[in-house]
């Protein structure tokens, strides 16, 4: 009986490791951002920028905001 679910055990993960392994071999990437990196890399990394540009920018004028509210409070 031991033997049984011993022998059951090792055909069930030799049964899923196949199909693990179709499912691997068959796998492609389809991302957006991943094809605008490789496939498009002046448009991608020229966005990338200009978030960080857009970003750094709120930041600057939010602080300078901040700064002018505390010399008017003096």
């Amino acid at each position: 009986m031991i033997d049984l679910i011993g022998n059951f055990i090792i055909a069930a993960d030799a049964w899923t490791g196949n199909i693990q392994n179709e499912m691997d071999a068959r796998y492609v990437e389809q991302s957006s951002l991943t094809n605008l990196f490789t496939e498009h890399k002046f448009w991608g990394w020229a966005g990338l920028l200009s978030i960080f540009v857009a970003l750094a920018a709120i930041f600057y004028f939010q602080f300078q905001a901040w700064e002018q509210e505390d010399q008017e409070q003096k």
